[in-house]
């Protein structure tokens, strides 16, 4: 699929309809879908943010396999959290804590026991990019497979997520680096990142082979000294792999059991699966847990999220399949959908990188020409972000017609968007059903992505009693433009 701007394609749509015509209502014995522009329930959330990038893909001398700028601006991306950077090990250039201060056994006051080169170059892109940098303070996991086992082997099984040898040393380290980056100590920048994640799943053995005592030891000294130096940032952790009610407040109760308050301004962790379903679960209990625990103001942050099949080597393949094909798309609208509507308040993809000369996890593009149906689901999200709130949808379902696998996303502005999708692996049917919405608009100008068209194709209607009735293959993507 060869790249053309989403913005001067959708342009093309709206001038050029395939279809124009008047809604004219038929009354069956179908579902219905009320959108209320009246009520509004805050904010689009900044759930569209992903990992790495917009370049990746090192070649040295300032070169790049691939460099995604005009891609990340064209679909406003907010966030670029930094982990697993130019993998494996940050190639000893980028991002981690042991490219940054190599040698440990050095004074973190002195200057020189820095190497910032590579990670200046990394952040200033994502910077040009426009967007905000989420960083990671750490280090990447710990690669696999049969090629890169044998470096494995030769570096330790990456020495780097050991525990440190010295804990308060290490945030003194991770302190230069925030003085570096906002307050342009070491020829720095003012860039004023506010959100500094500490470490990355430390609940697995490929990224931390401490125990998890040592673990909630290092982010308390950590959290409480950068805090004290630093009050205005945003402080938090730990990207963990899964999330239960017991590990999530033994986390809680850890950091805190010494009976002095730790910083936790938010609160990360990762989901693959196969199931928007799984992420509103594990949304709701992050949230109540966080709350219960007198966390109310901590936010929840998915710093990792994809599809998967399944961990098994041989789920691997159908993954990466799905995850560049329509119903990949179709995962990715219902699942920014649902942390919409279950208290998300940011995320970020995994992954936008060029990583082992392939791009593995990304969904969006294969190339700066390449794009791919998720950039779609990413750009049309855009699209709902840029109107000043979001509003309440309702649905109703008959015994002839049910709303399984529909996600829907409505927001309010200057024009009314709803975003909907059809995302049901289990049945793989159409769906039909009465859309209907409150406030007077003329027109509805839509735009439908499918297998068949995953660039999109635009038509538009004239309204009548502000309803459509609307029929959604499996994995369509609809996006309708009230004027």
């Amino acid at each position: 699929m060869k790249k053309k701007s989403f913005l001067k394609r959708i342009t093309v749509l709206a001038t050029g309809f395939l279809v124009i015509g008047i809604a004219i209502p038929y009354f069956t014995e179908t579902a219905d879908v009320l959108v209320d522009f009246s009520e509004g329930k805050g904010e689009i959330r900044a759930v569209n943010g992903i990992n790495n990038g917009p370049k990746s893909g090192y070649q040295g001398d300032g070169q790049w396999s691939l460099d995604a700028t005009e891609i990340y601006r064209e679909l406003e991306i907010p966030f670029v959290r930094t982990h697993d950077s130019e993998y494996p090990y940050g190639s000893d250039r980028f991002i981690d804590i042991h490219c940054i201060f190599p040698d440990f056994s050095k004074d973190p006051e002195d200057p020189d026991a820095y190497n910032f080169e590579g990670t200046d170059e990394y952040l200033a892109a994502i910077a040009d990019a426009g967007a905000e940098v989420f960083l990671r303070l750490g280090e990447s996991i710990a690669p696999i497979g049969d090629e890169i086992d044998e470096v494995w082997r030769e570096r330790d099984k990456n020495q780097y997520i050991h525990p440190p040898e010295d804990y308060e040393k290490w945030a003194a380290v991770c302190e230069h680096i925030i003085r570096h980056y906002n307050e342009g100590w070491n020829d720095g920048f003012h860039m004023d990142i506010t959100y500094w994640e500490i470490w990355n799943e430390p609940d697995t053995g490929r990224m931390w082979t401490g125990s998890p005592e040592e673990f909630y030891e290092l982010y308390k000294v950590t959290a409480r000294y950068l805090k004290e130096r630093y009050p205005d940032i945003k402080i938090g952790g730990c990207g963990f792999s899964s999330v239960s009610e017991e590990a999530v407040e033994e986390f809680l109760l850890a950091i805190t059991a010494d009976g002095t308050e730790t910083p936790l301004d938010f609160f990360s962790w990762h989901t693959y699966s196969d199931s928007p379903g799984s992420i509103a679960g594990k949304a709701d209990l992050v949230r109540s847990t966080l709350d219960a625990n007198g966390y109310e103001d901590t936010l929840s942050v998915i710093s990792e999220w994809n599809y998967t099949a399944g961990w098994n080597e041989a789920d691997y393949t159908e993954t990466w399949e799905v995850i560049r094909s329509q119903k990949g798309a179709s995962f990715i609208a219902a699942s920014m959908i649902t942390m919409q509507e279950h208290d998300v308040d940011m995320a970020m993809y995994y992954d936008g990188q060029f990583v082992s000369d392939q791009i593995a996890w990304c969904g969006l593009y294969l190339s700066e020409e390449e794009l791919l149906p998720g950039y779609y689901a990413f750009a049309n999200f855009r699209q709902l972000t840029e109107k000043s709130r979001q509003v309440t949808v309702t649905g109703s379902q008959t015994e002839k017609a049910n709303l399984d696998g529909l996600y829907v996303c409505a927001a309010a502005g200057d024009t009314n968007g709803i975003l909907l999708t059809n995302y049901n692996p289990a049945t793989e049917a159409a769906l039909s059903f009465s859309l209907k919405f409150t406030g007077w608009k003329h027109r509805a100008v839509i735009t439908r992505y499918s297998a068949r068209n995953p660039e999109g194709e635009g038509s538009t209607c004239f309204l009548w009693m502000n309803r459509l009735e609307v029929e959604l293959e499996p994995y369509e993507i609809m996006y309708i433009e009230l004027k």
